[in-house]
């Protein structure tokens, strides 16, 4: 018998002193309570932690005035915005805001039937990092618990969009407020554990650091949560391919955002998420 052993071919490994790319998803619960209180709160812990790419939703934007605008300017960024609905004259949508220059973007509506038609998205950005492109999306999805039917639908649509995606070296990250628990079966369908779309499966980023850590978003540590009487869960994600060469894209850690009080005011309803990607 002979004694040669073969190295496995899916082994992948991540060089020391690897790049980092900082990736932030952060539902920022549009103009709600106390919310000029709580954007400065927003914009102190974003300029704290200067993510490469933020996932954003629930911003607003009004005919003059864009939130998405005014974070991008914090860091000198570039942004793409994606409009939900108007919510008493003000736009109600998603962003996506990065350090990189985007290339391309596309907004693209998940239909629903009319009783269940929140007129939810995802914003697509084309985003060109390291001379390589890069895909990152950005949703949210229907909020009510007795909705599952319907977010489990959003999730087939956006998992087909993707099969459909050209394969970049990079692989491609989902991020947003899914308003799903990771072992619903909407995010089971994104992780594998249940029958593939076209054989596409995502990570969840949050597992590969934090195992042993629940990682509520939604807490009731948070003023603005605890007001509804609902469970901790976590339901915000940022979602990433299998590695690529030298693990590119694989999650090194993952932490949550705006969970300490500025003056007294905690930035959002959600906590957001901060993911560390091998770039």
């Amino acid at each position: 018998m002979s004694s040669k052993s073969f190295p496995d071919p899916d082994a992948i490994t991540i060089e020391e002193n690897t790049d980092v790319l900082k990736i932030m998803s952060w539902n920022l619960w549009w103009k709600f309570e106390n919310y000029l209180e709580r954007q400065k709160a927003i914009f102190s812990e974003i300029e704290k932690l200067k993510p490469d790419i933020m996932c954003l939703q629930e911003v607003w934007e009004e005919e003059d005035e864009s939130q998405a605008d005014k974070i991008a300017n914090l860091l000198g960024y570039e942004f793409v915005y994606g409009k939900s609905f108007d919510f008493d004259g003000v736009a109600f949508g998603n962003a996506i805001v990065s350090k990189y220059p985007i290339k391309d973007y596309s907004v693209n509506y998940m239909a629903a039937e009319p009783e269940y038609d929140e007129k939810r998205l995802l914003l697509h950005a084309q985003i060109l990092y390291k001379e390589m492109n890069l895909d990152v999306m950005c949703t949210h999805l229907n909020y009510k618990y007795e909705h599952q039917h319907v977010r489990e639908d959003q999730v087939k649509y956006i998992l087909e969009y993707i099969s459909k995606l050209k394969k970049n070296k990079f692989p491609i990250i989902l991020c947003g407020d899914f308003n799903a628990d990771p072992n619903s079966e909407e995010i089971r369908l994104i992780t594998g554990h249940r029958k593939s779309i076209n054989g596409t499966v995502l990570r969840d980023s949050w597992i590969y650091s934090n195992p042993e850590d629940h990682g509520f978003t939604w807490s009731n540590k948070n003023i603005y949560a605890k007001k509804t009487l609902e469970s901790d869960r976590r339901i915000d994600y940022i979602f990433v391919g299998k590695a690529g060469s030298k693990g590119m894209g694989y999650p090194l850690s993952s932490f949550l955002v705006g969970t300490d009080k500025n003056n007294n005011i905690f930035p959002s309803d959600h906590f957001g998420i901060m993911t560390h990607l091998v770039g």
